[in-house]
């Protein structure tokens, strides 16, 4: 019987969809050493990982508020003709 590679992985809790990032969580993940569970589908946080890698969301998926004042600041920073 061939035993579970991940089981003796740390996990890092990510809210899903994982489409929602700019980066490839799952292959961060890999990389890391890590374990990729939906921080959505459960509220168990044994064998969590204490340092993940660092991820940014979509503006199409942050809250409207959010996506609307960073496209203001973005364009605070156009040069001026």
């Amino acid at each position: 019987m061939a035993s579970n590679p991940n089981a003796k992985k740390q996990v890092w809790y990510l809210p899903g969809p994982f489409y929602q990032y700019v980066e490839n969580v799952k292959e961060l993940a890999d990389r890391a050493g890590l374990r990729i569970i939906d921080a959505n589908v459960t509220e168990d946080r044994s064998n969590e990982a204490p340092k993940t890698p660092k991820v940014t969301i979509r503006d199409e998926f942050k809250p409207k508020a959010e996506a609307k004042a960073k496209r203001a600041d973005q364009a605070d920073e156009q040069p001026k003709e």
